[in-house]
């Protein structure tokens, strides 16, 4: 048995898990629309948060550095 959250489920030992607090509201939209979409919440706030940071680290890369 690993440390790791996941304990020795196979492709799990390099995720670790986040909990956070979000509005009930919020929850219950991305639920309802990843239910439209097959999708699972996790795997929904998992890209917002990924494609989030790509947006942030691009737009630190266009500004003018000194």
């Amino acid at each position: 048995m690993g440390d790791t959250p996941g304990g020795d489920t196979p492709g799990r030992a390099d995720k670790s898990t986040v909990c956070i607090h979000i509005p009930k509201a919020l929850f219950d939209r991305v639920e309802t629309f990843c239910e439209s979409k097959n999708l699972s919440p996790e795997e929904f706030i998992l890209d917002a948060v990924s494609e989030k940071l790509t947006a942030v680290h691009k737009e630190r890369r266009r500004k003018q550095r000194l």
